[in-house]
């Protein structure tokens, strides 16, 4: 299913150039560009939450300590 969407024409006219430049519908390049949107905002919040952690002293350590506790696990072999 397909539906429209409105959008300037100047971001009709990059997405059509992006298009030609590689070769793929305009369709892809939209879906392309929101992906990677999506995962922009993911790691941005995710970067966020470590950052968060990291001014929290006791939930810092309390992390240092369990990936220490792990690091036995990583060093099995099994990979």
């Amino acid at each position: 299913m397909s539906t429209t969407l409105r959008v300037s024409e100047e971001t009709r006219l990059r997405v059509a150039e992006l298009a030609a430049a590689t070769g793929r519908q305009m369709q892809a390049v939209v879906e392309d560009a929101v992906l990677a949107y999506e995962r922009s905002i993911f790691w941005d919040s995710f970067e966020q939450g470590y950052q968060r952690l990291a001014t929290d002293h006791q939930q810092w350590a309390d992390l240092q300590d369990e990936r220490r506790a792990e690091a036995v696990a990583l060093r099995d072999g099994v990979g």
